[in-house]
């Protein structure tokens, strides 16, 4: 090291500051909202022998609280077999870097291309990914994949009620290319698409229009084939975001006219891990002209040369490492291939029936429990007259949203996804959610809490 120490850290970021043409580490960050920057240094304990760290992080563990959580918003606690998670943690599965490659093992691409076929199924659309890293971004490919269609159009419609963290996601992919966007408002009563709204927006500059079914209030929309040929009618490419789960008993998009149909993989037996890692699924109705402007890859299946052995392998892969850097549709890489491989098992493992019975059990349980929600003097619940799937609107007439959060906390629920922020409009509302983990005890104590809690704001 020189006299200049300049080897030591300090040095070096000061060089580097100089060359960025900036002041300190800080104007990295000034596009970020200091409301949301961290103003202090971390709380990080000294360095602890690897016995001591062990107490410690016992310790830690041991003040986590159980709660039952009825929490909507898109990530679903929903029962995953033993078997995936066993087959997924084989040996021969894991690797540092996502299977992206031509030369990646059979085995791995097999278990994709059934992951495909399976996906495909449910969806009733012919041709589907190998993945996407999650719904949101899954939904702006599907807006970009559009507008690359129909190149002279660069305007999308959106609805307005997709999921605001979705809805932040799908912006930034927008704003690079510089296509314009603009919501679709839904119904104030039913909670579904404003058809007319949409009819009057949907002129020759639109590419696409984006809803979901059901939407992120758990909405079912009732006239989605309407939407579709409404689209279709002026050339443009319907896309939808689905509930994989809830296919087991709606329609599947592929039968009312979607073009391009995406979701959160997460429930297809992945766990909820605090919010990711997560998958998206991502399916199309096949032709050449669509296929080669879809996003990620695709893995087919076909045989030896000597036409003897059934091999896997990558048919299509339009990423910028593959191709020319202009050609690419996407530099998607890094994805989460082997949740996608688990949702393959997951299906595997339910099959038809299986699904079918654990979307009824969650239709069935959501509306027993906003029923019984809504006999209760201070709350409402749905907000909307349309049919819910599993998610559903609750609403106070009384009080506040977070301090019945905190009295559900304190009982040993999480209450719902709290709209007041994203969604004044609707005074004090969240979503709830009700899976095929949640027993009738489940749902029946959280009631009994609910009735406390309405009681203390002036119920019967």
């Amino acid at each position: 090291m020189s006299e200049k120490n300049e080897g030591s850290a300090n040095e070096k970021q000061k060089q580097m500051e100089s060359y960025l043409g900036i002041k300190d580490i800080a104007e990295l960050y000034k596009d970020i909202p200091s409301s949301v920057l961290f103003k202090r240094p971390l709380e990080i304990a000294g360095p602890m022998s690897e016995r001591d760290l062990s107490i410690y992080i016992d310790n830690v563990l041991t003040m986590n609280k159980k709660v039952i959580p009825f929490l909507g918003g898109g990530a679903q606690n929903h029962f995953i077999p033993a078997l995936v998670q066993e087959v997924i943690s084989k040996p021969e599965l894991q690797n540092a870097y996502t299977p992206y490659q031509p030369e990646v093992s059979q085995g791995m691409l097999q278990g994709i291309f059934e992951y495909q076929s399976l996906v495909s199924e449910l969806t009733n659309l012919n041709v589907t990914n190998a993945s996407m890293y999650d719904w949101a971004t899954a939904i702006a490919e599907a807006l970009l994949m559009s507008v690359r269609l129909l190149k002279k159009r660069k305007k999308v419609l959106i609805t307005a009620s997709v999921h605001p963290d979705r809805l932040s996601v799908i912006k930034n992919y927008l704003d690079g290319p510089k296509i314009t966007y603009e919501f679709v408002q839904i119904n104030e009563k039913t909670g579904q698409v404003d058809l007319a709204d949409l009819k009057e927006k949907l002129t020759e500059d639109v590419a696409a229009f984006y809803f979901e079914n059901p939407n992120c209030f758990g909405v079912i929309e009732s006239k989605a084939e309407e939407i579709c040929n409404m689209i279709h009618a002026v050339d443009a490419i319907a896309i939808a975001g689905v509930d994989p789960i809830s296919l087991g008993i709606l329609k599947p998009p592929g039968d009312y006219g979607v073009d391009i149909a995406v979701g959160e993989g997460q429930g297809l037996g992945i766990p909820v891990s605090f919010g990711g890692p997560h998958f998206g699924f991502f399916s199309i109705n096949y032709d050449r002209k669509t296929i080669r402007q879809m996003p990620g890859r695709l893995v087919g299946m076909t045989k030896t040369q000597d036409g003897t052995q059934r091999a896997f392998v990558l048919t299509l892969s339009t990423r910028e490492q593959h191709i020319r850097r202009e050609k690419a549709t996407s530099n998607i890489c890094t994805n989460q291939s082997i949740l996608a491989f688990g949702a393959g098992v997951y299906l595997s493992l339910l099959g038809p029936e299986g699904i079918k019975c654990t979307a009824e059990y969650c239709l069935t349980a959501a509306k027993y429990l906003s029923s019984k929600i809504n006999e209760l003097k201070n709350f409402e619940s749905p907000i909307f007259t349309g049919s819910h799937y599993n998610e559903f609107t609750v609403r106070l007439k009384k009080g506040k949203m977070a301090e019945v959060q905190k009295m559900l906390v304190d009982k040993g629920f999480v209450g719902g996804f709290s709209l007041v922020e994203c969604h004044p409009e609707f005074g004090e509302t969240a979503t709830y959610c009700v899976t095929e983990m949640h027993t009738m005890d489940d749902i029946n104590n959280l009631l009994a809490v609910l009735e406390e809690i309405d009681k203390k704001l002036g119920g019967k």
